[in-house]
């Protein structure tokens, strides 16, 4: 387990990473010809390691009907939206309160699950989302005075927890996918589809590609960096780790993201890391931890020993998540495990 557990850290730092590079890119490039690039250079990447990589199982499944609209909806909010919240948020705000706001994703997360899917919000995970969300909430409060302060900040804060809002719902989503799909394909098929849907601005934003003649080489560097990097290594990195931990641990992980995001941000933009932003970052990681210990909930059709086969299980699936295919994605009779998608994108 100790070599997943530094994929995973390599991941949380390159996703750390992100609003950095973002907020020195946004000097030279606007938003969305920016995540344009990025795009690009994450498709780019991506299809040579999908098509290197022997297929894997799922590899080669065509989604149907119904998950084509689920991956629509996690591009259009994942990929889309998030980008757009997420880089005018740290645009307007800090890049270390907006590396802590972001990190509230696995908190996020738990909310839309108890909205939307019907979990239930036991203490420990309430106390946990209580502070983490007083975390985040101190920082902003007393980042009031600084040199973010104003109407420009309070509209970078409101779009950096619309960004949080839609990887929460985003990775939700991804639980709603009935077709297998290697992950490495499916950020494929999720990267090429937001860099259509960037095409046009991106197009209308930088006349069609001349405003970038100007653009310096450490930009463009930075620019195919977060496609690389962000989109490619540390979206691979997780998938890999999600194989081998429980989607807690992996969230618990997740915490470091904005950790290592403000290290980068002292070092590289030159921003002051004041006491109250460690304050704020101890509560909002104690929080996601508080919430990531928690015990999952066992299967109903596994909790009794005496129903090995999961009777209890109305549907008779046990642990494994498996449910019958309705849309015909899959071989008629056999089940098809869901399999959860994340994006790389709150952190993307």
């Amino acid at each position: 387990m100790r070599a997943v557990h530094v994929k995973m850290t390599v991941a949380t730092v390159l996703l750390g990473s992100y609003l950095v590079a973002s907020k020195l890119i946004l000097r030279e490039v606007p938003v969305f010809t920016a995540t344009f690039v990025r795009l690009v250079s994450a498709v780019l990447v991506l299809a040579v390691y999908v098509r290197l990589r022997p297929p894997a199982p799922g590899g080669r499944t065509r989604p149907g009907r119904r998950d084509s609209a689920v991956l629509f909806a996690q591009t259009l909010l994942g990929v889309f939206l998030f980008s757009v919240f997420a880089m005018y948020g740290v645009k307007f705000t800090g890049a270390i309160e907006a590396g802590v706001l972001l990190g509230m994703v696995p908190i996020s997360i738990s909310l839309v699950a108890i909205v939307f899917l019907g979990e239930r919000l036991g203490g420990r995970r309430g106390l946990g989302i209580a502070l983490a969300v007083l975390g985040a909430v101190s920082i902003n409060v007393m980042s009031g005075g600084g040199r973010t302060a104003g109407a420009h900040a309070a509209l970078g804060v409101l779009l950096l927890v619309c960004s949080v809002l839609c990887e929460a719902v985003f990775v939700t989503f991804g639980k709603l996918l009935r077709t297998p799909i290697a992950p490495a394909r499916l950020s494929l098929i999720i990267s090429t589809a937001g860099a259509l849907m960037f095409l046009v601005p991106a197009g209308v934003e930088s006349h069609w590609g001349a405003a970038l003649a100007g653009v310096s080489w450490r930009t463009w560097a930075l620019m195919v960096y977060t496609g690389v990097a962000i989109n490619g290594i540390a979206v691979v990195l997780m998938y890999d780790s999600l194989d081998s931990l429980d989607t807690t641990v992996v969230a618990a992980f997740t915490a470091l993201t904005p950790v290592s995001g403000a290290v980068l941000s002292v070092l590289l933009l030159g921003e002051r890391l004041h006491a109250y932003h460690l304050v704020g970052m101890a509560l909002v990681i104690g929080g996601v931890f508080v919430v990531a210990k928690e015990k999952p909930a066992e299967s109903k059709g596994s909790a009794d020993p005496g129903d090995p086969e999961g009777r209890g299980d109305p549907k008779g699936r046990g642990e494994t998540g498996e449910h019958e295919d309705p849309e015909g994605s899959g071989e008629p009779g056999e089940p098809v495990r869901s399999h959860p998608a994340y994006s790389g994108n709150a952190v993307s």
